[in-house]
């Protein structure tokens, strides 16, 4: 019970992660604390019984004021504890020789005093140190420079004094004893539990150590030798002993050595950002090969400087990795042999109405045909442009419409207007779900305004511009001829021209609206 009561006062306001050696500052503290309380108890106690109701005043006092400093250190205000309970105990002992004089020798548990404070601070707080041990010389020196005499002097009869001098020496030797023994006996306890937790540490280092699904090397920075391996790195390099990695460098297990270059850039790329990781074929003992991921960080210790290096079997993910580009490739290859015999076939198609429109007499059937062929062929410009583009999946609206405008102006060479044509697509490109109904619109666009837009000029210009915000792509194609109201003609449309713009912009989900001022504007708004 009284074992359970110390450790609960000693331990009190102690929080956790404290450094061991404040922690055994800390525990001393509370035990000086407790020890000078039960002190002032006792003398109290004595005053009492020896009929000195001014000593019993002044002793009430001082047990209320260490049952304060010992709550504050309770509250986890030790630093304010410590620098409390020291000066209070010097002032304590100034009262007390003031009360019984010199021949007390009172004055002789200053010794303890300056021995615990520092016990209680250590080598690191010296300006606290000097403090206190001026403190106490100063209060010394006044005390036999006015000779302990003051108004608080209580005459003490002979035997009185016999026994004031027995107990201040008896308790001295035992305050001495106490501050000591106690300083000991909790750096005992601390380094107790020190030794364990290393001894943990390192038995849960070295588990996870060679528990590691990688190998691990530790590796000495000057020599680049081989200090430690773990388990892994035996199974993965099969060798038999840990010993036999010592005489090597982890560069030996390698393959492929790298040049002196190479060396140095790796090397220089560690000892600047304290990380280096690469990809490299290594060989085992045994001849085996297997691609590792290496990683590699320097770190220190008591200045001298290692490097932990990892090595990760990475042999079935480069498997995967070159399987998957082998099909990748596989599948580019067929996408871009899909995308050459369809562009091959509509050219066909377009071949075989031309040849047909040359046994038609009828002009305006010939010209649906040529119509029907420049749909086809804005189709096969499509996946001829997917065919030569690396990803085959997206196009350049740039090369794309400056092809289709050539195409539409070898369609319409024999009209008698010069036409010029302005093309603005900020570098925009399209996958082909988008690419072909916007690729149709814009050519039932362009062949309306060569047809219908310049009846009876010499001239004429039409703009086509692409903008993108975000994901939301405007086509605006407008030129500045005669006009009309193309509302109402998209309202009540009933030729194929006009059909198919409008069912291609239902495809995309597009707005499609026009402008009829200095000729007409289509605005078609999708979203990619």
């Amino acid at each position: 019970m009284l074992n359970k009561i110390w450790t609960y006062i000693s331990n009190a306001g102690i929080q956790e992660g404290v450094a061991p050696s404040e922690l055994k500052r800390f525990i001393l503290m509370n035990q000086l604390i407790a020890v000078a309380f039960l002190f002032t108890i006792f003398y109290t106690l004595f005053f009492a019984f020896q009929g000195y109701p001014k000593a019993v005043i002044a002793e009430m006092f001082f047990i209320c004021a260490y049952l304060i400093i010992w709550l504050i250190s309770k509250e986890n205000f030790s630093k304010l504890a410590k620098f409390l309970f020291l000066s209070i105990l010097n002032i304590h002992i100034y009262i007390f020789c003031l009360l019984f004089g010199e021949d007390s020798q009172v004055y002789l548990i200053y010794t303890p005093i300056a021995t615990a404070t520092i016990m209680l601070y250590g080598s690191k707080q010296k300006k606290v140190i000097v403090f206190f041990l001026l403190i106490t010389v100063f209060l010394l020196i006044d005390l036999f420079t006015i000779n302990f005499s003051s108004a608080l002097l209580i005459k003490i009869t002979g035997d009185s004094v016999h026994y004031f001098r027995l107990i201040s020496n008896v308790i001295t030797l035992v305050c001495e004893v106490i501050v000591v023994a106690g300083f000991v006996i909790n750096s005992d306890e601390t380094e107790k539990i020190l030794g364990k937790n290393n001894v943990l540490l390192e038995d849960q280092f070295k588990t996870i150590f060679n528990n590691s699904s990688d190998a691990l090397f530790l590796v000495d920075n000057d020599s680049q030798l081989i200090l430690k391996a773990n388990d892994r790195a035996l199974e993965l390099f099969e060798v038999e002993k840990e010993c036999e990695f010592y005489s090597h460098l982890e560069l030996d297990f390698r393959k492929q050595h790298p040049s002196s270059i190479e060396l140095y850039q790796m090397r220089n790329r560690l000892l600047i950002k304290n990380f280096f990781e690469y990809e490299f074929l290594y060989r085992s003992k045994k001849g085996k090969e297997f691609w590792g991921a290496l990683a590699e960080r320097l770190f220190e210790i008591r200045g001298k400087k290692f490097i932990i290096a990892r090595i990760t079997d990475i042999s079935d993910k480069k498997k995967s990795q070159e399987f998957v580009k082998s099909s990748l490739h596989e599948k580019e290859v067929l996408l871009a042999e899909i995308h050459h015999r369809v562009k091959n076939n509509l050219a066909v198609i377009s071949s075989l109405l031309g040849l047909q429109a040359s046994y038609i007499e009828d002009e305006n059937l010939k010209l649906l045909l040529e119509e029907s062929r420049n749909r086809i062929y804005t189709m096969a410009l499509i996946h001829e442009n997917l065919y030569q583009n690396e990803t085959f999946a997206r196009i350049k609206l740039g090369t794309y419409i400056n092809d289709l405008v050539n195409n539409i102006k070898v369609s319409y060479n024999a009209i008698n207007t010069i036409i010029n044509f302005s093309v603005i697509t900020n570098d925009i490109v399209l996958g082909i779900k988008h690419a072909v109904p916007c690729g149709l619109i814009l050519n039932e666009l362009i062949t309306n305004a060569c047809k219908h837009a310049f009846k009876g000029r010499e001239a004429g210009e039409i703009k086509i511009e692409f903008t993108q915000i975000d994901n939301k792509i405007t086509m605006m194609v407008s030129d500045d001829g005669i006009g009309f109201n193309a509302d109402d003609l998209l309202n009540k449309s009933n030729t194929l021209g006009l059909t198919l713009i409008i069912a291609l912009t239902d495809q995309l989900d597009g707005i499609l609206s026009t402008s009829a001022e200095k000729g007409i504007t289509y605005y078609l708004t999708f979203e990619i």
